[in-house]
């Protein structure tokens, strides 16, 4: 068994357990990692629906942004899998050896952390510093997912056949974009909250 870094090295034995119990076959850290999204959604949607996330005009939309918070839920938890299997060499999807494999387990913990945080604002719902900071954090990785991708719209094919591939690439931009236009609503709204509250 080879590992594509020093941090898998030192995962070795729980990476190990995971690869014996089957758990990177996709058909099962799928739905199990899906299970687990619908019960962090499940506890999500509670908070939400008590801190005042869907006030005003939000609560127009109210499914909409369910499904997008959702989509950070399934992110959140088939993330981590997927960056658990990427530190071992035998378990990525290139067919040789690539410069780049080292990188591609911290690329996945990396925007595990960046959902991680985005989750962070929406159970806080606060114009305090701390959310502001996760906030600028948040859109640091989106403006890395608007790059991946227009990556992938230019240099892969687009096929609906192969809606992993260049399609892939709209699809992840037009999320990013949703992301950003949440942000932007929120800390807006935020600002004006701290502004009138200044007011009095």
């Amino acid at each position: 068994m080879t590992f594509t870094n020093r941090l898998g090295e030192a995962l070795a034995p729980f990476l190990l357990w995971l690869r014996s119990l089957g758990f990177f076959e996709w058909y099962v850290y799928v739905p199990v990692m899906t299970l687990a999204s619908i019960g962090i959604f499940w506890s999500l949607t509670k908070k939400l629906d008590s801190n005042g996330t869907f006030s005003g005009s939000r609560a127009q939309r109210h499914t909409m942004w369910l499904a997008a918070y959702y989509g950070l839920c399934f992110l959140a938890t088939n993330l981590l899998a997927v960056a658990f299997k990427t530190l071992i060499v035998e378990e990525l999807d290139y067919p040789i050896r690539v410069w780049f494999e080292a990188y591609v387990g911290p690329l996945h913990f990396f925007i595990l952390s960046v959902v991680i945080a985005y989750l962070a604002v929406l159970v806080r719902n606060s114009p305090d510093r701390l959310d502001r900071t996760l906030g600028f954090y948040v859109q640091a990785g989106l403006i890395a997912g608007y790059g991946v991708g227009v990556f992938r719209i230019v240099n892969e094919p687009i096929s609906l056949l192969e809606p992993t591939n260049g399609l892939s690439g709209f699809v992840l931009c037009a999320y990013c974009a949703l992301c950003n236009y949440d942000l932007y609503k929120r800390f807006r709204a935020s600002r004006g909250m701290s502004n009138s509250s200044k007011a009095y």
